[in-house]
């Protein structure tokens, strides 16, 4: 491509290249899609990470290193805290790590096990091949391009060097080389000499065009306490450059210098306007970045006080001022210190397909899951008193929107081996009148009627147990029991039901309109996601429903009316509940155990919450509300490439306290590769669900 035409396309930071100091300076962006290079937290090695959008991340090789860290890195054979960016003139690319390996602290003879002693600096023509120039500063003036200038020396011995932290580049146009050339990169670290100084300060080098070289460094600033992890960017909106940085001493926590010149004065912060959302959690390894056509600003960075830490991405105004709304990053295998840059289409795929073709090498294979053949979701497991099996009702999956028409169901003997039996409805056909697609999340109950009268009283079950009793010491079924399967379905966002002899079906749909079709007064959302449950110590049957709240219905004698409805969970109070929709109850050793999915269907952290209640019709617990238990049922596992786990059901094998749970996840591993549309391509898992001693629910590690 003629440079010329490339820098057309380029943006400086998100903004559109204007004037000849904005193409002068700064790091090129181009492209409407995102790398993420980071550090991994799984080892000291260099992983990458895909998005279309700039949020949702998948990773590459299973988020393993892209290169040989032992290569690279020519003193410690780590690579670590990896900043990514395009040489200024389109080229190429450049990267800059740390060189560190913490786990050779022994072999190293180091001091502690986060004294370091150099950084890398690497070059590619394709982003996949790499060569690294490694800098080892206890050696001294003798690697640097003007080490000959002994009176700019920055310390008296070099050998007591021991930290060389986190590079990063900026490309300054306006710099002048004692040769006349002009242009370099500006490397910026932090770097500590704890014989000569008493703390870690921020530092910088320039490296030519060649990236092999570096100047002696020169201090940056020094606030009087240590700084490190920064992070420079030159913002549009106010035509200065702003340092985001980790204060270390004085009021520790991430904030912002602004200067009007690249090497500063760079003065302290102002302590009002920083991460403070964190509140007294730990955080470091700051990095902002733009979307494409946003001039407001995205900071990420680690918060790592809790366990397992998180790596955050929140927001910032285009000041990059005003810092909001932290959520977690998408997708990623061991995020860790890392940077964003923006890659073109034809990057995108060749990466793509790099990874694709390595991807055997890195990704265990799927062994017992998924357990049905296809993309579908939302399942719901139930057991046939009258069948002796088991059956499968998910939602029909692959279509961008949810826009499936059609339900099928499943059986099996054992939940290991399923057969299709065939479709229930398809809403493209006249079967049911009031709606044509969007087919969702439905679930069934099979119904015990005793001499043809619905046994939903303590009276008629106790009656029911005493013929399944007297019919089983005869070894045969008795000729006075009999069963109705009613199956509650989704359909054009409302609530309908049909019902069959049958658990496999046919089934009929017998009201001509929805069972359910509005949200109750004053709870916005949708009314989808019907849950169907008999209480065993009354008999009655319950209907549970909602997104974004959560409703209960009591369902009438004949199973396709309601008899009044009350809200459990308001929408007002979702965020008190870690609430979303897809709610699942169940009832074990006298408790009654609500159930549901957390987040947005298509993220990464589609999850199952849970609490425990004294009540089917009450969040209640020993007198007092109910809280939401710590414990997360299941959730996503990025070491195995498993994300979006949620939508469940839950089942207990007959005359055993062995339980399953039943949900969906994305498609492993084409699913997250899709982004936001991940949560369009699901497929349907099981996996043993445990409790405690006192009830509680052990967490589900999802299986392959």
């Amino acid at each position: 491509m003629n440079i010329l035409k490339a820098l057309c396309l380029v943006s400086i930071f998100g903004a559109s290249v204007s004037g000849a100091k904005a193409q002068q300076t700064g790091n090129p962006q181009m492209g409407d899609r995102y790398l993420y290079c980071h550090m991994s937290d799984r080892g000291q090695w260099t992983a990458y990470a895909l998005s279309t959008d700039g949020l949702h991340y998948h990773d590459l090789l299973c988020g393993d290193s892209v290169f040989s860290p032992k290569e690279m890195a020519g003193i410690e054979g780590g690579t670590r805290d990896a900043y990514i960016c395009r040489k200024h003139d389109l080229s190429g690319y450049l990267m800059v790590t740390t060189d560190m390996n913490n786990s050779m602290t022994k072999r190293l003879g180091k001091k502690a096990d986060w004294d370091n002693y150099g950084i890398n600096l690497l070059t590619s023509d394709d982003l996949i091949h790499w060569k690294s120039t490694t800098f080892d500063f206890r050696r001294g003036l003798e690697i640097f391009s003007d080490g000959n200038d002994v009176k700019r020396s920055a310390y008296k011995d070099w050998s007591t060097i021991n930290r060389v932290w986190a590079p990063q580049i900026f490309w300054d146009a306006g710099y002048a080389w004692q040769d006349g050339r002009k242009g370099g990169y500006l490397i910026y670290y932090s770097l500590w000499n704890r014989e000569e100084e008493a703390y870690d300060r921020m530092y910088y080098s320039y490296a030519d065009e060649t990236f092999t070289t570096l100047t002696q460094p020169r201090l940056l600033f020094d606030w009087g306490y240590a700084t490190i992890d920064a992070d420079i960017n030159y913002v549009p909106a106010d035509s200065m450059y702003h340092l985001m940085i980790k204060k270390e001493g004085g009021q520790p926590g991430l904030f912002t210098s602004v200067s009007k010149s690249l090497t500063g004065p760079w003065p302290e912060p102002d302590t009002k306007d920083f991460v403070n959302f964190e509140g007294k959690k730990k955080c470091e390894g700051v990095s902002a970045f733009q979307l494409v056509g946003d001039s407001t600003w995205r900071i990420a960075y680690i918060e790592y006080s809790s366990k397992p830490r998180n790596y955050r991405i929140c927001k910032a105004d285009k000041f990059m001022r005003n810092f909001s709304s932290p959520q977690n990053i998408e997708g990623v295998n061991g995020p860790q210190h890392g940077s964003f840059m923006r890659i073109t289409q034809e990057e995108y795929d060749r990466l793509q397909r790099w990874s694709d073709e390595q991807e055997a090498k890195h990704l265990a294979p799927n062994v017992s899951n998924p357990v049905i053949a296809g993309l579908y979701a939302d399942p719901e497991i139930l057991f046939s008193q009258k069948t002796g099996k088991y059956y499968l009702y998910p939602t029909t999956d692959g279509m961008e929107g949810w826009q499936g028409h059609d339900f099928k169901v499943f059986s099996s003997g054992d939940m290991k081996t399923w057969t299709e039996e065939g479709t229930i409805i398809d809403l493209a056909t006249d079967q049911v009148s009031w709606a044509k697609e969007y087919a969702w999340a439905p679930c069934a109950v099979e119904v015990a009627y005793l001499k043809g009268k619905i046994c939903n009283t303590p009276e008629m079950l106790a009656k029911l147990a005493a013929e399944r009793a007297k019919a089983e010491k005869k070894g045969k079924p008795s000729k006075k029991i009999s069963y109705k399967t009613f199956y509650y379905f989704t359909a054009g966002k409302r609530i309908g039901v049909a019902v069959s002899d049958d658990p496999a079906g046919p089934f009929v749909e017998p009201l001509g309109r929805p069972l359910l079709d509005k949200a109750p007064q004053g709870q916005g959302g949708q009314v989808i996601d019907p849950d169907v449950f008999q209480d065993p110590q009354t008999g009655k049957y319950y209907l549970y429903w909602g997104n974004s709240y959560l409703a209960v219905s009591e369902l009438a004698d004949d199973m396709v009316s309601i008899k009044d409805t009350k809200v459990l969970i308001p929408r007002a109070r979702k965020r008190d509940y870690n609430y979303n929709e897809g709610t699942y109850v169940f009832y074990r050793d006298g408790k009654y155990y609500f159930s549901w999915s957390e987040n947005d269907t298509r993220s990464a952290y589609y999850r199952v919450r849970y609490l425990i209640s004294d009540s089917p019709t009450e969040l209640v617990r020993d007198g007092r509300p109910a809280l939401t238990e710590k414990t997360i049922v299941i959730s996503q596992d990025p070491s195995k490439q498993i994300f979006g786990t949620g939508h469940h059901s839950v089942v207990c094998k007959p005359g055993t306290d062995e339980w399953y749970i039943v949900y969906h996840r994305f498609a492993r591993p084409e699913g997250i590769k899709k982004g936001w549309s991940a949560g369009y391509n699901r497929e349907v898992c099981i996996d043993k669900l445990e409790f405690n001693e006192d009830g509680t629910i052990k967490s589900v590690k999802p299986t392959l």
